[in-house]
């Protein structure tokens, strides 16, 4: 793709508007056909004995959709690559609002779980779409800003699905909730026709001689060794256990100043500042990551979300941990935004692995942050996640440079 401008424009500002529009139109896509998903997280865990579930089943179910992904991610590199993103991807949003009717008048565990794993494969579908669409419209020298526009989009989806099934719950019920969100993921695939003809080529099949990808090298290797991290200590371990872990050190109710307020309300806050830092700071952390290059963004946000977790396992029982949990957030979404940049720009293969090993991370990190809990000490998760972000900061550091580096 040819790039206007010289190397001494600022990327943050050169971005070509078609491309900026299909960014915008692929992550409005993408947003909507989150609602029916993030309703079934407001309303199973609330309201599961009403359907008939038990707490394992809701587990299950929650968690069934990420297992699934393990598999399809691969699939939906293949078959993008080989026939394109317009079909899949339209179909695939098509069939996830078909899923949240689903949702409305299916109670029965095995129908849901089954309506969960189609799910899991549509999520392959339309991630991979919405990042590579991305990734190609933006060019290497504005692909960090543009990932970070596209992430917005996304965690506003995340933000306002979340809101949108307590609110029609709480108005109409079960039905009408999932009902809405289906009608919400629907209005995805208007946004998703509005796909400029030289925005990147994302629904361009790939070249023959790209459908068969290199080995992976030791830079792929690491690279996706980072994104499991990111997402296994990030997703999985700090955000599952961030309220208990509030609670054994703060009790029920937490004194700042003058001010008191409980702790599930701190922890609410805190889940809360995370998605106000993905959504309204990616572009502008996107920008930044532009002007220094994807490895060396990765490699400070890694160190930087490493030394602050060392930090609070450090000094847990005190209230610096509340600004040092947001300093955290802050340098993980450095970390991933711009480890999915780079293994995006390596190609639809290098994603799709990355895809992969981030969703087997987050699967497994909750899993394995309450064992921690159960047979260690309350901060252990921190100083377990603090050391893996370092491990994998300093493993980076002696891996050979990728020439899709955006530095």
């Amino acid at each position: 793709m040819t790039m206007s401008g010289s190397h001494g424009d600022d990327p943050a500002t050169r971005a070509r508007p078609d491309a900026v529009i299909a960014v915008i139109s692929v992550g409005a896509a993408v947003a909507l056909s989150l609602f029916g998903d993030m309703a079934m997280y407001v309303i199973l865990p609330a309201q599961h004995t009403e359907l008939g579930l038990s707490a394992l089943q809701v587990g299950i179910l929650l968690s069934a959709n990420r297992w699934v992904r393990l598999l399809t991610n691969r699939l939906a590199e293949v078959v993008v690559g080989r026939y394109g993103s317009s079909l899949p991807f339209a179909l695939t949003l098509l069939v996830g609002s078909l899923i949240a009717v689903g949702y409305a008048f299916t109670t029965a565990f095995i129908g849901l779980l089954a309506l969960r794993m189609v799910w899991g494969l549509c999520w392959s579908f339309i991630r991979h779409t919405g990042v590579m669409t991305t990734v190609r419209a933006s060019g290497p020298r504005r692909v960090g800003r543009l990932m970070g526009i596209y992430t917005s989009f996304v965690q506003a989806g995340f933000v306002a699905g979340t809101f949108a099934a307590g609110l029609f719950y709480d108005r109409g019920g079960i039905s009408m909730a999932f009902l809405m969100a289906a009608a919400m993921s629907l209005a995805a695939l208007p946004a998703a026709a509005i796909r400029p003809s030289r925005a990147g080529g994302s629904v361009a099949r790939l070249p023959a001689t790209q459908r068969t990808p290199p080995l992976p090298t030791r830079a792929d290797i690491v690279l996706t060794i980072r994104g499991f991290v990111v997402a296994f200590v990030g997703t999985g371990l700090v955000v599952s256990t961030l309220g208990y872990l509030l609670r054994v050190t703060f009790g029920t109710e937490v004194s700042i100043g003058t001010l008191t307020i409980g702790v599930t309300t701190l922890n609410g806050t805190l889940l809360a500042a995370q998605y106000l830092i993905n959504g309204i700071g990616s572009p502008f952390l996107g920008a930044a990551i532009d002007r220094h290059g994807t490895k060396v963004a990765q490699s400070a946000g890694l160190i930087a979300s490493g030394a602050t977790l060392l930090a609070i396992g450090l000094l847990a029982n005190t209230a610096i941990v509340i600004p040092l949990i947001v300093v955290f957030f802050a340098s993980s979404v450095i970390s991933r935004i711009s480890i999915e940049a780079q293994a995006a720009s390596a190609g639809p293969r290098a994603y799709s692995d990355l895809a992969t090993a981030m969703d087997f991370g987050a699967a497994a990190g909750p899993l394995l942050g309450w064992i921690g809990i159960e047979v260690a000490r309350s901060d252990a998760v921190f100083w377990l996640g603090g050391g893996l972000y370092l491990v994998a900061a300093l493993a980076g550091l002696a891996s050979t440079s990728r020439k899709t580096d955006g530095a």
